[in-house]
């Protein structure tokens, strides 16, 4: 859970249940407390606050905003190395139409050192470009409630292997748009459960876990709001690929071997990824190129070493950097790295001292380059 943020995404129509749109609030505000509680973080949208007959919010940015508001800051349990804890990704004119009455909220969220806003450039007022920059923000999903545009959300983060945790709740959609919203997802989630999340061995069935999760005016809130964050406790941690020398008949290999085996896996586990590496995992696909190219689209980290500097290394590193893949670059002491991937950041390693030593040195490099801006910002 710790550097995770988890986006909690939704609407209410004008006219839905008074009963069940109150739910709904409490609902968020446990899960968004729980999940603080535990280490993670928050994307969220900000702008106006429509209300539905009964005098209750539409939207849920607000209930959230509220209670980071409240919270110390820096809020615990954050690491350090994942810069912002509380991302507020909106165009220019929603932060304009922050109401009055939520004037001091904002104002407490962003004098935080914990908070950041991303805006859009002045006039960019798509939705559709607000939630693909929010879904580049956040690690995890949490829908309930909406249409379209939590649907078309939902898709941005599957495309990306990112876990959609959908709620099934009658509160459709504000704009009166989309398909359902979380319950049209929560129903396909079901069907094709891992389409939408993964969990931890172990832990239980995804689709049996999921299908607790339905929200009504009746409902037991908390209960709900535990399970969700116990569903986002147990997700499969996203996978970092290994790009690097795997001919066994190298003389390099035995080396590079070691150094993964003794250092690379002990770090990547320890930061809540999962080692992913071709000949170890078992194939999806039948042409290993496949595997390895859908691994590099699709997941969280990418490890590169470029010993021995074979080719299809190099290749590999190239479709990341133009994935705006989070990459640690890593080399044996005395490689001459190519072209102009001499000037990335890379982590020259010897096979030689304690393991021990070993991976805090590397631990150490993985903290303040695993999570550099991408070369070209879109």
């Amino acid at each position: 859970m710790q550097g995770l943020r988890v986006q909690v995404c939704g609407s209410a129509s004008v006219d839905c249940d008074g009963g069940v749109l109150a739910a709904a609030h409490d609902l968020v505000r446990t899960i968004v407390s729980g999940l603080m509680r535990r280490g993670g973080g928050l994307v969220l949208g900000v702008g106006d606050e429509p209300r539905s007959t009964s005098g209750q919010a539409c939207l849920f940015d607000w209930t959230a905003l509220d209670v980071i508001a409240s919270t110390s800051d820096p809020a615990p349990e954050w690491p350090p190395t994942r810069g912002a804890r509380f991302v507020v990704v909106a165009s220019q004119r929603g932060v304009e139409k922050v109401p009055a009455w939520r004037a001091d909220t904002w104002d407490n969220c962003r004098k935080r050192s914990d908070f950041q806003l991303r805006a859009s450039p002045a006039g960019w007022r798509m939705g559709g470009i607000i939630r693909e920059r929010q879904s580049q923000c956040g690690d995890v999903l949490v829908a309930l409630g909406g249409g379209a545009g939590v649907e078309h959300l939902a898709q941005l983060y599957i495309q990306e292997r990112k876990p959609v945790i959908p709620i099934h709740t009658p509160l459709e959609a504000f704009s009166g748009d989309g398909r359902g919203g979380s319950r049209y997802l929560h129903e396909r989630a079901l069907e094709n459960v891992g389409e939408f999340l993964r969990l931890r061995d172990g832990v239980g069935d995804a689709a049996g876990r999921l299908s607790g999760l339905r929200l009504t005016g009746s409902a037991n809130v908390e209960r709900i709001a535990r399970e969700t964050v116990s569903l986002v406790t147990d997700l499969r941690p996203s996978d970092a690929f290994y790009v690097r020398l795997l001919a066994r008949d190298h003389p390099e290999f035995p080396t590079v071997e070691r150094f993964f085996r003794d250092v690379v896996d002990a770090v990547v586990i320890e930061r809540g990824f999962s080692p992913l590496e071709m000949g170890r995992a078992k194939p999806s696909a039948p042409f290993m190129n496949v595997d390895i190219f859908e691994a590099l689209h699709r997941s969280g980290l990418i490890i590169v070493d470029l010993t021995a500097m074979r080719p299809n290394c190099t290749m590999e590193l190239g479709y990341a950097l133009g994935r705006r893949r989070r990459i640690v670059i890593s080399a044996r002491t005395g490689t001459p790295l190519p072209f102009d991937s001499d000037k990335l950041p890379t982590y020259f390693w010897d096979d030689t001292g304690a393991p021990a030593g070993r991976i805090a040195d590397y631990r150490d490099w993985f903290d303040r380059y695993s999570d550099l801006p991408p070369l070209v910002e879109q």
